[in-house]
């Protein structure tokens, strides 16, 4: 697939558009809080979480049932299941059976959230690569942008009514029918040995899980901050959500240009950023003010994720490009199902509220591992694709 139709590059980067849907209900945490009062607050939380580890099975199994049916037919199951179980909560008010429709549509996101990246980099090459993998991040921040904001518009009428955006999957799924090749390579079932990766790789994944484990952070607690504070209703929080994610957006589409000049110090931007950000966000008592910090800390910290997936994959030979893919994914969702213990148990460390501290630890961390990459690169040497010395294919 080296040179993909227009048709099958929509239905790929559409995939990117979706990846992110788990979160969609993020901004309607309060009235989650509300309608199972009886529920702890880190198990109302894990509803918007609990996704992500169910979605540890598909990706664990991904290798596998690529190599039976196809990368096409694992897509297109993966977003049907994703639609027809994201909608189930809007029929009960029963916890644990919104809970297991929230695992289940885990199970549809881990089918075909991988293959985002996986496509994109078994494809192009070079600064190319890196590009594109920015165009990826774009989009899911696109994506995430546009069902948070399509929230912020149904949950005016009521709350229940955001999981109806689940049914837009189903329009993906069309597209992926209609777009994807169906002889995709299959993928050799043993991709995933942990022996085939370098250490330095895993480290990398090792990032990556503390990276989203700090962005989870921040966005879940965000709604809580604008409550408490006054900055506005759920639906300010939503729209906030959502204008976050289109600064994610801008920042995947300039991430090529920002590589082509910082290279690895483009990590120490996003991390020293968005600690800088969290601050702001923590010391304003401005709606506006908070807004702004808000939607600046996820455009400036989008520099990272497509950085860390685009050094992970330098020089792998094609075989292990999908491994790699599969264990950044994995990090990330993992990522999401620990954010709510870890950040409930280091907000009640600190001087003020959880939701303070929450945030004062995520100020903290992300100033510390900008001081240490930074330290890191300024001992290591530049990869040669880095130095500018390679071609786009």
């Amino acid at each position: 697939m080296s040179k993909p139709t227009g048709l099958t590059t929509a239905s790929i980067l559409s995939i990117s558009l979706v990846g992110g849907v788990s979160t969609l209900i993020t901004g309607i945490l309060p009235q989650l809080e509300r309608e199972f009062a009886t529920v702890s607050t880190t198990m109302v939380e894990w509803l918007v979480t609990a996704a992500n580890i169910s979605a540890l099975v598909t990706l664990l199994a991904n290798p596998y049932l690529t190599h039976r049916w196809g990368i096409k037919k694992v897509v297109v199951t993966g977003l049907w299941l994703a639609a027809l179980t994201g909608v189930i909560p809007l029929f009960t008010h029963v916890y644990w059976l919104v809970l297991l429709s929230r695992l289940a549509l885990g199970l549809g996101i881990g089918l075909f959230s991988p293959h985002a990246i996986g496509l994109i980099a078994h494809t192009y090459h070079g600064e190319l690569r890196a590009r594109l993998l920015g165009y990826q991040t774009g989009l899911g921040a696109l994506g995430n942008a546009l069902f948070l904001a399509l929230a912020g518009l149904v949950v005016a009428f009521s709350w229940r009514n955001v999981f109806l955006l689940y049914l837009l999957l189903g329009g993906v799924a069309l597209l992926a029918s209609a777009g994807l090749p169906a002889s995709e390579a299959a993928v050799p079932a043993d991709q995933l040995a942990v022996k085939k990766l370098p250490v330095s790789r895993w480290l990398l994944v090792a990032l990556a899980f503390v990276t989203y484990l700090l962005i989870w952070g921040v966005q879940l607690k965000l709604p809580r901050l604008f409550l408490d504070r006054a900055f506005g209703s759920a639906e300010l929080a939503n729209w906030t959500l959502s204008a976050m994610n289109m600064g994610g957006l801008l920042a995947g589409l300039t991430f090529g240009r920002v590589h082509r000049h910082l290279h690895q110090y483009t990590l120490t931007l996003g991390y020293a950023g968005a600690a800088l950000a969290v601050v702001l966000l923590l010391t304003t008592a401005n709606t506006l003010v908070a807004v702004g910090s808000a939607v600046f800390f996820n455009f400036i910290y989008s520099y990272t994720g497509p950085y860390l997936v685009y050094r992970s994959q330098l020089d792998l030979p094609p075989a292990q490009i999908d491994a790699m893919s599969s264990w950044l994914t994995i990090a990330t969702v993992i990522s999401a199902f620990f954010a709510p213990p870890v950040w409930n148990f280091l907000g009640a460390l600190g001087p003020g509220t959880v939701t303070t501290n929450v945030l004062l630890w995520a100020a903290g961390l992300l100033g510390l591992i900008a001081v240490a990459v930074t330290a890191f690169f300024r001992h290591q040497p530049q990869p040669i694709l880095e130095r500018g010395n390679s071609h786009d294919h």
